[in-house]
């Protein structure tokens, strides 16, 4: 087959060599001259044919005379039986014993020696027969032909089976093997010139589709037992039986046209043949295989299963790794010229990976990744596309954190506003986010098609999980900067690197705590994007099957690890990676949120314990007056409504969850402010309990009525401290608890039941009976009742 591919593609090389050379008058003349040798071949082969035949009447003289002798060596071999018989008859007792055992080893030696001949002539006369026979059928009865071709298969194997016995029939065994190869090719000649015949009458190459019309029905006939024939003489062969990989004498012919149009249109210097254009002749493949497909499966298919003989073999198949091979062969010849091209090189294996794809998906091919292991199978071209990839990605990523706007919100405006004030209101992305779950998710478009674990686990490993650590400490850093300077009172530098670098407040920046606020959540919340991004990654069927493969065999994935150290911090193998590939990740960044919202909390609170120091040092709650205060004190104005602006902020970028979550928290604070310096600093009288109730529920607790029904549900402790501070010291209903009878219950230890029953009529449930002591000595009445 190559070489007459290769006489055909120097004949067009040598007569076709311009565009000159395809006009009419040309091809007529080269089309004569083809004519001519054709009849000078012709006459050839009359010619050998006529010798060929006198060569066999000879060999069959030859036969014949065997046959001569071989009866003249039966009728020498029954006369050397009865002399040996009479022999014995007249020697016995006359002659020793030893001297008659020499003589009979000797005769038996000439009996086997006669007996081998006998063998050998008897075996090259069938052999004869058997090729006489094959030879005689072969143009005009092809299928008949193949029966004494498998008698002869058979009768080679008997003789070998001898030859493991005795020596004497090695010879033998190695001339019936080159006899049968020998008739083997010659029947091959004959039987591939009939099914060239057969696709030159039905226009191959040119796709034939079914149904077929009456002019067709003929020469498909003449094809089905030209195949069949040239078929069952390849299955009749030891060396071509039983593999799977190895394509079918008929099938391969199909492709020899095929073949020399890819090799045409894609490896000469035609236009359609551009390295950067490997989806050209990627889609010609793909083309051809659709174009052909109903002819295979419809007619070659059923072929094939008439003669099935040790398993299946499909066509489609058959057909599809023949053209695969040019594939191949244009692949080995291209990828290194692509070494250099690193964009080229990264689209040719894209093509290629979707090529493999499309054949399993479009065509059932039994071979996935065929093409794919070509060049990945290959270290040194594997090795550079990943260094092609990991830089760009690289680069694309420094890129994206160099620029200023990296931490801006993403698109802020077109967000709904009735959705940003519903409860469901999404988390905002910066840009920085967008653009880099982009890029990761287009490097998992890269690999998300390579067949190999390890080849696949290094583009998750080294890159993506690479850029995700370094995204990881840049919000890190960001953000112990900003918790070291922002919550501290000091003069900013002047000059310092812009806040989208360093998360520093700069000398230029201005807008007070909501600046910070805002500064601080668009960390926040580029660590949470990239969180739920991770969180829906996990569940997809690449990670799931990933991860299952990695649990089954982790050496590879180990290794790798090994080689990237700096990774181990967003995945480690533990036992079974069951909470996902990404669950370090997810938890890493997520670390990153709560430490932002506890950075909210601390600016809040300390926002709150500097703007109530006023507050927190007036002495007036142990005075008296007649008058129940209405009002909130004065000093607390201020503070309430900077909380009132950082609350609104919270609530309008904050998801609900999680401004609840950090709403609690600054309450949680601000209790624990107004215990430890408002609570167990002073003294109260009715007056000043009653100022200092009014002060929570008409101001910090009516303020946080806008976000939360009930704000001081979540200040149980304080909430509980107010009713102990109004509490009446004493009451005409014996069933109603007072302050004095509270006492009186805490003070006996040794019953617990009135004081469990006391505090359950008041709804005290958080505060211990300590801190229950402690609030009740900060009133006046009860600090009198014990002087």
């Amino acid at each position: 087959m190559t070489t007459t591919l290769d006489e055909l593609q120097c004949f067009l090389n040598k007569n076709i060599q311009n565009d000159k050379d395809l006009n009419l008058s040309h091809i007529t003349q080269l089309l004569e001259a083809r004519k001519s040798d054709q009849v000078n071949l012709d006459s050839k082969l009359q010619a050998l044919e006529k010798e060929t035949k006198s060569i066999f009447s000879h060999t069959m003289s030859e036969t014949k005379s065997y046959e001569s002798t071989l009866k003249q060596l039966n009728a020498s071999l029954e006369t050397t039986e009865k002399d040996i018989n009479s022999f014995i008859t007249d020697t016995r007792g006359d002659t020793p014993e030893a001297n008659l055992l020499e003589r009979l080893v000797v005769l038996e030696n000439k009996l086997k020696t006669i007996d081998a001949a006998k063998t050998y002539i008897k075996s090259l006369l069938t052999e004869k027969e058997l090729s006489s026979q094959a030879l005689g059928l072969v143009k005009h009865e092809p299928e008949k032909a193949i029966i004494p071709y498998k008698q002869l298969i058979q009768f080679e194997k008997y003789i070998n089976e001898q030859a493991r016995k005795y020596e004497q029939y090695n010879g033998l065994a190695e001339h019936l093997q080159k006899s049968r190869i020998r008739l083997y090719e010659e029947l091959d000649t004959v039987l591939t010139t009939d099914f060239k015949q057969t696709l030159d009458s039905l226009s191959w190459p040119t796709p034939i589709k079914p149904p077929y019309g009456p002019q067709l029905r003929p020469k498909i006939k003449e094809f089905e037992e030209a195949f069949r024939n040239l078929l069952m003489l390849q299955r009749s062969s030891e060396s071509n039986n039983g593999s799977k990989d190895d394509i079918l004498s008929p099938i391969s012919i199909m492709l020899e046209g095929l073949s020399l149009r890819f090799r045409f249109h894609f490896e000469t210097p035609k236009p359609t043949n551009r390295t950067d254009k490997p989806e050209w002749y990627l889609q010609h493949v793909k083309n051809t295989i659709s174009a052909h497909m109903p002819f295979i499966m419809t007619t070659i298919q059923p072929l094939m299963e008439t003669t099935a003989e040790d398993g299946q073999l499909y066509a489609k198949d058959q057909f599809i790794r023949g053209l695969l091979q040019d594939i191949t062969r244009k692949l080995e010849h291209t990828m290194p010229q692509l070494l250099n091209q690193s964009n080229w090189l990264s689209h040719t294996i894209h093509q290629v990976l979707e090529f493999d794809k499309s054949l399993q998906e479009e065509f059932a091919y039994d071979q996935y990744g065929t093409l794919s292991n070509v060049i990945l199978g290959n270290s040194v071209w594997f090795d550079a596309w990943f260094q092609a990839e990991k830089s760009f990605a690289q680069a694309r990523y420094d890129e994206i954190l160099l620029d200023n706007q990296a931490f801006d919100i993403y698109a802020e405006d077109d967000f709904d506003k009735s959705q940003q004030q519903s409860n469901n209101k999404p988390v905002n992305r910066t840009k920085s986010v967008v653009i880099l779950t982009n890029l990761l998710e287009n490097i998992t478009q890269a690999y998300i098609l390579v067949p190999n674990l390890a080849q696949k686990f290094k583009f998750f490993a080294d890159i993506q999980l690479n850029l995700l650590g370094q995204y990881q400490k840049r919000l890190s850093t960001a953000i112990d900067s900003f918790e070291a300077l922002s919550l501290i009172r000091s003069v900013p530098v002047p000059g310092a690197l812009p806040e989208a670098v360093t998360g520093v407040m700069t000398a230029t920046e201005t807008g007070g705590t909501v600046s910070a606020l805002n500064r601080l959540y668009r960390w926040w919340t580029s660590a949470r994007s990239i969180s739920d991004a991770l969180k829906d990654w996990t569940d997809e069927e690449l990670f799931l099957d990933m991860q299952f493969q990695v649990n089954q065999g982790p050496d590879c994935v180990k290794k790798i690890l090994h080689e990237n150290e700096k990774n181990s911090c967003m995945f480690q193998l533990s036992g079974e990676q069951n909470e996902g590939l990404f669950s370090m990740a997810i938890t890493a960044f997520e670390q990153l949120n709560k430490r932002a919202e506890r950075i909210i909390v601390k600016i809040a609170v300390k926002e709150w314990s500097t703007e109530t120091r006023q507050y927190a040092k007036k002495d007036v709650w142990w005075q008296t007056s007649t008058d129940s205060p209405t009002e909130i004190s004065d000093e607390l104005y201020r503070p309430l409504q900077d909380l009132r602006v950082i609350w609104n902020y919270l609530y309008n970028t904050l998801p609900q969850a999680d401004f609840l979550i950090v709403y609690r928290q600054i309450l949680k604070e601000i209790e624990n402010w107004y215990w430890k310096n408002i609570i167990t600093q002073s003294q109260f009288s009715a007056t000043g309990a009653s100022q200092l109730e009014t002060d929570l529920k008409q101001g910090l607790w009516k303020v946080g009525q806008k976000w939360v029904l009930k704000p001081e549900n979540f200040m149980k402790r304080l909430k509980e401290t107010i009713q102990l501070l109004t509490l009446p010291f004493s009451s005409e209903q014996s069933d109603f608890p007072s302050c004095s009878v509270l006492m009186k219950a805490l003070a006996n230890k040794d019953q617990l039941e009135p004081v469990k029953k006391t505090l359950a009529i008041l709804g005290i449930e958080v505060l211990s009976n300590g801190e229950i002591r402690d609030v009740l000595r900060r009133r006046n009445d009860m600090l009198y009742s014990w002087s």
